[in-house]
């Protein structure tokens, strides 16, 4: 047989493997990119969450979105009275300031944008500048089709004809279900035993500046930015940080000094302030619920199957707590000092607040033998 010929037979034999591949992961769809339907149920569709969403919001075309890490991911429901709707939750795990502008421009290209809640937290300005390599791609020449002769995607899309029994841990919202964090408490026997374990290195490996620790890069430039955007299009902006548990406050104190999350809180309401007056306009609002109360100083249980009412651990608050935050913007009441709306004129008492009410409900000394043996 002449090497011609055989090259013809490699070829031929490579475009079949091509062809077959491809139209088995298009049928298959394991991430849902193609909406063809064929298999309900997609166990593995987080494993492009960013792109699946961003598709979504293309569809959708909402007019409220929410944007944060997976805190506001699992907890804000689109769905409550608090969004004009279409509404829809535009958060992803581990996602950063430089993350957030691009799905809030792209939001804005949809041209029906008018409201977005902001559920900010510490990590989001001093982790890594984007999770996924090429994520600048999923918006300028995206082509959800070069996914389809990938083997990874291909062993994707054989686990989930396996696993028809699982669902997505996603609803058609956004809002990732409660089912992702109740296996992973499960997982790690309890919850006070995944609270040991989070805290142990949630802010170990990350920088402290409002930088990112990939590329040290000012987050703040792109906080800024986003609030222009806002100002520029007018769109209504709340801005929030999160009810987490007290004990996260503690686990940052070990590693990073509680003074510097105090600090942090501060530069942004006077960034809020500052980017207001230059466009002559108000300041968007900001609420902390990251305060100490007894939702969020919520009793920790030892025994495996005991469940929280609030939290899933220190940093995931749970969808009841979500609502009771939504419920606080809604009305403006945020009684039994549940959050606080911050300005330049009471930023400074309320660290002070802070600083004392931190003392009467935690214990820090013991708390650092409890989770870092010291």
């Amino acid at each position: 047989m002449t090497s011609k010929r055989w090259l013809k037979i490699i070829f031929s034999l490579l475009s079949v493997i091509i062809c077959t591949v491809s139209l088995f992961n298009y049928i298959v769809d394991p991430y849902g990119l193609y909406k063809n339907n064929f298999l309900p149920n997609k166990p593995k569709d987080y494993e492009y969450m960013r792109l699946v969403k961003l598709l979504k919001l293309e569809e959708l075309k909402p007019n409220s979105i929410v944007i944060g890490t997976s805190r506001a991911e699992i907890a804000i429901d689109p769905a409550h009275k608090y969004f004009k709707k279409p509404s829809y939750n535009l958060a992803n795990a581990g996602l950063s300031l430089y993350e957030a502008k691009y799905y809030l421009e792209e939001a804005i290209k949809q041209e029906n944008l008018n409201n977005v809640l902001l559920v900010l937290d510490w990590r989001m300005f001093n982790d890594v500048m984007k999770k996924i390599p090429d994520f600048e791609t999923y918006f300028a020449n995206r082509n959800i089709y070069k996914y389809l002769f990938n083997f990874d995607v291909l062993q994707d899309s054989i686990f989930t004809i396996e696993n028809q029994d699982m669902k997505s841990f996603y609803n058609s919202n956004g809002v990732m279900t409660e089912e992702y964090m109740r296996a992973l408490i499960n997982i790690n026997g309890g919850h006070y035993n995944i609270m040991k374990i989070e805290e142990k290195k949630y802010y170990k490996n990350i920088s402290s500046n409002n930088i990112y620790k990939d590329t040290g890069m000012s987050s703040f430039e792109d906080f800024r930015t986003i609030l222009e955007l806002c100002y520029r299009n007018k769109i209504n902006l709340d801005i929030v940080f999160g009810p987490s548990h007290i004990r996260q406050w503690e686990a940052f104190d070990y590693y990073k000094d509680y003074e510097t999350l105090l600090t942090w809180k501060k530069d942004l309401v006077e960034i809020v302030q500052k980017v207001a007056n230059k466009f002559n306009n108000i300041p968007f609002r900001i609420v902390d619920f990251a305060v100490y109360n007894e939702y969020t100083s919520e009793k920790i249980p030892t025994e495996e199957n005991q469940s929280m009412v609030y939290h899933y651990e220190g940093s995931h608050y749970k969808p009841k707590l979500g609502e009771m935050l939504l419920k606080s913007l809604s009305s403006g009441d945020y009684h039994n000092n549940f959050g606080v709306e911050l300005n330049n004129n009471n930023i400074d008492s309320h660290l002070q607040k802070l600083r004392e009410d931190r003392n009467k409900f935690i214990n820090t000394k013991e708390y650092r033998k409890e989770v870092f043996g010291e």
